[in-house]
């Protein structure tokens, strides 16, 4: 277990250096974090390198026993690149009205164009030789937030020529792009790869809705997501050309505009940037830096309804959700690369973290498979957009009560660290998540109100309330590794998932899919079968009507244990062997049937053809995990504790696939209220934070955000 920070040595004089390093080491901070911003500081002029300053501080740093990573500065490219007019091409990108998104910020680039690839391979082909045998450096970080701020896509011509390319690689033949969208639909047929369009302001626009053809939207949202990858990859290579140390680049959570799987992929390990508060979250629900999305789905400032209790359960699941989502891209653990440690913002503040919040997010992170808690940022600074950004240090350099916090953090990792090598979050639980499935219903979401997101967080919600631990992956996932397999809203569908999907099951496992399973096909048509299409017979059902409730109106819903509401989506679903869980109760199809569920070779699948209110949620995905085995891990190990109370463990075991939930394990006591809470254990556990340890504790009080370490046997 790592403690960091990220650090900015060239915001402050040189004289400053020895008196951070000494400050950091003392706090137990082993790693920082540096350079990724510093691209002017290092080639101030075109072709004139200044590394000097870099080494001394990375010298000043290893000289205190403080580990590097380095960061490529490619996400701020400097006023001399981005308007040198002797260049004679941009490397600015252009959003969809035609404007040229400028200089002034940070990431304006484009991920296409010739010229900044050119540069690129420069400034990290050098900084790759300066630093890939440099004994202080650890691990390498590229970039940073690859698409923050709205910079996944990009219009310009540059794009346009690229796109049509991606395309010819992919269909061969324009007749088949012509086929694969149905262009036939208001004449849009392409003659040629030329005349293909990029899906930018067009003569019909909707508020808050995409009117271009479907198949275009998905395919440049694939392509789109593809040169971010293609991006990362060059530097990728270039660093290792120099160096085997481990490359990793910091995501976003709940990002939605890059294939994070396929971004991952490249990489040695994972690390994300976790923003529980901010000027853009004040608390509710976290988030990334603006413009990020990277925090809950459709998180904003407002507050959710609901008592403060159920306000702050929902942010942690949201917070917990963020990291399982960052462990599933590789399946394996992962560091956090930027955590919140002040009051932060802007142009305005979001709140600052009370005692224990720091520590409370930092152990959430592990207890979810962070092998690093990096911390944002050392010291705010005293210019520039953040300079309201806080972190560790205010603006005077001074430690203060979060310093202090961050050193006792620092001194628990040391305690921590032996014992938690080699183990990770154990789940026998998926959730698919498939950026194929969340682009194409973002473009068309199928009702007001209804997000792809939103109902994966339900599920994860209503998962986590239950007790079990959960990786959430893509449709690539190995399925015979969980018990439970929960795939919302899983529309688009290709042979192979299908077949893949079909042997789970028939081999034993559990499957739950929602209502708009199989509508469509891979290339975002409507397929022409009845619905749920390549889904009806391994379900036993058909969908025979529907009904877009969007919000406006209310249907009961009530089976054997189950009754709530469903206010978004309704499937009117005729079983053709599968046995009814629930009927609608409401309105002209009262009595129809809305939740059903076929036993299948050794397996079984459930069909959810309605969303449901979080209670009723929780009361089917608990009976659907415990019918399919599931472990609960709250119920094998809390006798008693407040739903505000999170448990999760971590184990060797874990590592095994599938996941085993015996033997020695860490569990995690996380208490997410500003109020204390008692919990009562089923077993003995030992206290990890206390350096004697405590022999057998089965009550334990936690303060307000408090956190408990111990050892238990499951």
């Amino acid at each position: 277990m790592k403690i960091g920070v990220d650090y900015y040595p060239e915001h402050w004089p040189r004289e400053r250096w020895p008196v951070d390093a000494a400050l950091m080491r003392d706090a137990g901070i082993t790693v920082v974090r540096v350079a990724e911003f510093a691209w002017s500081r290092m080639e101030p002029e075109p072709g004139k390198l200044d590394f000097d300053w870099l080494d001394e501080a990375v010298l000043v740093l290893h000289d205190h026993g403080i580990d590097v990573v380095m960061g490529t500065p490619t996400a701020t490219p400097p006023r001399w690149l981005a308007e040198d007019a002797e260049a004679g091409e941009s490397i600015y990108q252009v959003d969809r009205d035609g404007r040229r998104r400028a200089f002034g910020t940070r990431r304006h680039y484009c991920h296409t164009s010739p010229r900044y690839l050119a540069e690129t391979r420069r400034i990290v082909e050098a900084q790759a030789g300066r630093y890939g045998s440099n004994a202080a450096i650890v691990a390498w970080q590229i970039d940073n937030e690859f698409g923050c701020h709205d910079t996944t896509v990009c219009y310009c011509d540059t794009c346009r020529a690229a796109f049509a390319r991606w395309l010819e690689e992919r269909y061969g033949s324009i007749d088949e792009v012509n086929r694969a969208w149905g262009t036939v639909f208001w004449s849009q047929t392409y003659r040629s790869f030329d005349e293909v369009i990029v899906p930018a302001f067009t003569a019909v626009e909707q508020p808050g809705r995409h009117t271009h053809n479907p198949g275009l939207l998905l395919d440049y949202q694939r392509f789109s997501s593809d040169t971010v990858v293609a991006y990362q990859k060059l530097q990728i290579d270039l660093i290792r050309a120099q160096t085997r140390t481990p490359i990793t680049h910091n995501f976003m959570g709940h990002f939605p505009d890059i294939d994070y799987y396929d971004l991952a992929r490249d990489l040695d390990f994972v690390s994300w940037d976790n923003y529980p508060m901010n000027q853009w979250s004040a608390g509710s629900t976290p988030a990334s830096s603006p413009g990020a999305g990277g925090g809950a789905p459709d998180a904003g400032t407002a507050q959710p309804a609901g008592t403060a209790s159920e306000r702050a359960v929902e942010t942690a699941r949201a917070i917990g959700m963020g990291q399982d989502i960052t462990r599933g891209t590789k399946q394996k653990n992962f560091w956090v690369m930027e955590q919140l440690s002040g009051p932060c913002g802007w142009a305005v503040l979001g709140p600052t973290p009370a005692p224990g919040q720091i520590r409370l997010w930092s152990y959430q992170g592990v207890a979810h498979g962070a092998d690093a808690i990096v911390y944002f940022r050392w010291r705010a600074a005293r210019f520039g957009t953040e300079q309201y950004w806080y972190g560790v240090l205010d603006h005077d350099g001074t430690p203060r009560r979060r310093y202090a916090e961050v050193k006792a953090i620092g001194a628990e990792a040391k305690l921590l660290s032996e014992r938690l090598d080699g183990t990770t979050t154990p789940a026998d639980v998926l959730l698919v998540r498939s950026f194929d499935n969340l682009w194409s219903q973002r473009f068309q979401p199928h009702a007001d109100g209804l997000s792809y997101e939103g109902q994966l967080q339900a599920y994860y919600n209503a998962l986590a309330a239950w007790g079990t631990q959960v990786d959430v992956g893509s449709t690539e996932s190995d399925f015979s590794n969980y018990r439970l397999v929960v795939a919302p809203l899983l529309n688009l569908t290709d042979a192979g998932l299908e077949e893949r999907l079909a042997a789970y099951v028939a081999g034993g496992g559990s499957l739950v899919l929602t209502f708009r399973s199989g509508t469509r096909e891979w290339t975002n048509t409507m397929r022409d079968t009845p619905i749920p299409g390549p889904f009806a017979e391994l379900a036993g059902i058909t969908v025979e009507e529907f009904d877009a409730l969007s919000g406006r109106r209310t249907v009961g819903v009530a089976g054997d244990g189950l009754a709530g509401e469903a206010s978004i989506w309704a499937d009117l679903i005729e079983p053709r062997g599968a046995e009814v869980l629930a009927t609608y109760r409401d309105g002209w199809y009262a009595g129809r049937a809305a939740v059903t569920r076929r036993a299948a070779g050794t397996g079984s699948v459930t069909y959810v053809g309605c969303d449901l209110d979080a209670g009723a949620l929780e009361r089917f995905v608990a009976g659907a995990a415990e019918a399919a085995g599931a472990v609960s891990v709250r119920e094998q190990v809390i006798e008693e504790a407040p739903a505000i109370v999170e448990a999760a463990v971590r184990s060797a075991s874990g590592l095994s696939r599938p996941a085993v939930f015996s033997g020695p394990a860490v569990l995690f006591l996380l208490n997410h209220g500003d109020t204390p809470a008692v919990v009562r254990l089923r077993k003995d556990a030992r206290n990890l934070l206390s350096p004697g340890g405590e022999a057998r504790m089965r009550e334990i009080a936690l303060e307000p955000w408090g956190v408990a370490v111990l050892e238990v046997e499951l």
